[in-house]
């Protein structure tokens, strides 16, 4: 519960989603109260219209029956007098002994005969009087829609049958669809004003939240496209992170981004001229010492312990000449790969010309003590990065390899690509490495190489110049270029080191 809050709470995406959730799950739920509330509203209103169509007939009712035989002529009258506003009333006859028709006497707004006629032959095809041809008794309240002769909508509301000595009487009340009572009755919910007002404000704000949504959307992915051009050193002449967002309120943002970029650019150029300032300031000393040692070698030919003194010098200044290069070699990688363009490097191409050279160099031992390097590619592999960056992984990680090799043995590399990812391995047949230092042979400084110093007369002459850098600038060129580098000891014996790097994007 708690990773969900969290989730939540700091996710953009979590919360536009959450948003959009809401977003269409509420108006779903109020439409439907409204249908439910506009439904109840129209039964009320139907049966007020149906209680008035009642009181309606019973006043025909009284005015026809005090008119006598008389009735059928004067009932046009007694409409009349009736009908007001909206209310369409309908008066239909079917006299005694005259069967089970219905004929029409008189109607509310007037009609032609002709018309009468046509309207009584279109009441006959709805149905309804079927409901008080059996009797003459009892209301009957209506919800029906009947079209009449002129093509006009009508909604009858309600019919009233009674008897008197001329015959059954039926009273039919009627609202035209265009009529207010009509139009509230008859109106689908989501036809109605108020509903169709509704839908425009919600489709204007869905319209500005898409466009909020995709606006910041887009900010983003100008954001993360730019951040990769500039990762990849391929920064467009004159683009920034401000020009990237059309986003006002995103422009601090934005020029914080530059400013940082700005910054990295710098650092790169101070540690390169910081690399090139360092390794020049060191090696003046060095040489000056290393001149002033040829005077004192002569002087001490016939003394040893002078000569060994002389010998520990050497081989200190020698040391001190390699760490100084190194340091200086990881200080220009580490710039160039802060701001070098990346490319498409066909690193089996690569593989095996290093492979080649590297067998080459082998050729002046005898045969026994050759360590021969095979490379075996299925593909053609293409990866993301920069050349010196990955010769400088490859041959770092052969000349580890081959060191620990024994006389006659065997390096073994690999390389082949599957999802966007190319995984290059390299096997020795060396002592491999203690397991709690195979994480630690990556880091700086760190060597797991046995050192064999010499000692003549308790004093040490020189030892194997092993700097502890060359793993170092594996990880860290792989990890500039995205990519990965494990190592595991090999089951039967030997180390196996396991580079990943992506694939480079075809070109068009």
């Amino acid at each position: 519960m708690h990773r969900v809050l969290r989730l939540f709470g700091g996710s953009l995406t979590a919360k536009l989603l959450l948003l959009a959730i809401v977003f269409l799950v509420v108006p779903a739920i109020l439409y439907g109260r409204f249908e439910n509330a506009d439904r109840e509203r129209q039964e009320l209103l139907l049966r007020n219209l149906q209680i008035q169509g009642r009181l309606v007939a019973q006043s025909l009712e009284t005015g026809l029956r005090s008119l006598g035989p008389k009735a059928v002529v004067e009932a046009a009258k007694v409409v009349d007098e009736l009908g007001r506003g909206e209310l369409r009333i309908k008066l239909l006859l079917r006299p005694t002994g005259q069967g089970d028709s219905f004929y029409y006497v008189a109607s509310s707004p007037h009609v032609d005969a002709g018309y009468l006629k046509a309207e009584q032959q279109s009441l006959t095809d709805t149905g309804v009087l079927s409901h008080v041809e059996q009797s003459c008794g009892g209301n009957q309240p209506l919800s029906t829609q009947f079209t009449t002769p002129s093509g006009q909508i009508e909604l009858l509301t309600s019919i009233t049958p009674f008897y008197t000595d001329l015959g059954c009487w039926a009273v039919i009340t009627a609202y035209a669809q265009s009529d207010l009572a009509g139009a509230s009755l008859t109106q689908p919910f989501a036809q109605t004003p108020a509903v169709r007002l509704a839908a425009l404000f919600y489709g204007l704000i869905a319209v500005l939240f898409l466009i909020l949504g995709g606006t910041m959307w887009l900010s983003l992915r100008r954001f993360a496209d730019l951040a990769r051009q500039i990762r990849r050193g391929r920064t467009p002449v004159g683009r920034s992170f401000a020009e990237a967002s059309p986003v006002p309120e995103l422009a601090s943002v934005a020029g914080e981004f530059d400013r940082l970029v700005a910054t990295l650019h710098a650092s790169a150029r101070s540690i390169r001229d910081a690399a090139e300032e360092n390794a020049h300031a060191f090696k003046a000393p060095l040489a000056a010492i290393a001149q002033s040692l040829e005077p004192l070698r002569r002087l001490t030919e016939n003394e040893p312990r002078g000569q060994h003194a002389v010998q520990v010098i050497d081989r200190a200044i020698t040391r001190l000449d390699g760490l100084v290069a190194a340091a200086r070699r990881v200080d220009e990688t580490i710039a160039e790969l802060m701001n070098a363009p990346r490319q498409a490097v066909d690193l089996s191409a690569l593989l095996q010309n290093m492979t080649r050279g590297f067998n080459d160099s082998q050729g002046t031992l005898p045969a026994h003590q050759r360590v021969r390097v095979e490379v075996t590619a299925s593909q053609r592999v293409r990866v993301a990065g920069t050349e010196e960056a990955i010769e400088t992984v490859v041959e770092n990680l052969l000349d580890n390899a081959i060191s620990f090799s024994p006389a006659g043995a065997t390096v073994r590399v690999q390389l082949q690509s599957k999802g966007g990812v190319a995984r290059m391995t390299i096997e020795d047949q060396g002592p491999g490495v203690a397991q709690e230092d195979l994480e630690r042979i990556f880091e700086r400084h760190f060597s797991h190489r046995s050192e064999s110093p010499a000692f003549v007369n308790g004093e040490v002459l020189g030892s194997d110049t092993h700097f502890g850098i060359g793993l170092a600038i594996v990880r860290r060129n792989v990890e500039l270029m995205d990519g990965s580098v494990i190592a595991e000891n090999r089951a039967e014996g030997g180390l196996k080191v396991t580079v990943r790097l992506p694939v480079a994007a075809p070109t068009s």
